[in-house]
């Protein structure tokens, strides 16, 4: 003789079904968070130094104390990257004169390597833009190597936000992340 009813069965069943999902929604929520890739927010922005494509330097070091720098990891062949660079085009020409310095790292691959200059051009974009070939800042910073991905490093090195693709509006929350980083002195 069985202990439970057809309808007391159906409820442990239908409580096992939601316990079940939910576990699934909770793993799936925890591995896809942007904080995943390491160095963590609030972590110390390791230095480096990469080759622009301009042919001059740029060393992370050289703006700690002075800068909030916004590192952009983009290809050319990454559709939201397009919004995103515009956007950060805009940020870059507002802030600038304010103490904002823009570095794309393009993460194209060796044979779209020669687009990256004409994509530059044909889009406006004016701010230092390096071909990271080695991955050496990718691997610094974006390990994942998702596209778009940011990174804002505070005046004191500090890193305050990451920021893992693009979805339209993400702007407005992207540039009010920067005028809260410049308005911090550098500790």
């Amino acid at each position: 003789m069985n202990r439970f009813s057809p309808l007391e069965r159906a409820r442990c069943v239908a409580l096992a079904a939601l316990a079940s999902i939910a576990l699934a929604a909770a793993a799936c929520g925890s591995a896809t968070t942007p904080q995943a890739n390491a160095p963590s927010n609030a972590a110390m922005a390791p230095d480096f130094s990469v080759d622009l494509m301009s042919g001059e330097n740029f060393r992370l070091a050289d703006h700690l104390g002075k800068d909030v720098v916004l590192i952009d990891f983009w290809t050319t062949f990454c559709v939201p990257c397009v919004a995103v660079l515009t956007h950060l085009e805009e940020i870059q020409n507002k802030y600038k004169d304010k103490g904002l310095v823009v570095l794309g790292v393009a993460m194209d691959p060796p044979e779209t390597a020669g687009q990256i200059g004409p994509f530059m051009r044909s889009h406006g974009l004016h701010f230092a833009v390096a071909h990271d070939i080695n991955s050496q800042v990718t691997n610094l910073y974006n390990k994942k190597t998702a596209a778009p991905y940011q990174v804002l490093i505070g005046r004191n090195g500090q890193i305050i936000k990451r920021r893992e693709t693009y979805q339209p509006g993400d702007e407005v929350g992207m540039e009010a992340d920067v005028v809260a980083a410049l308005a911090q002195a550098a500790r």
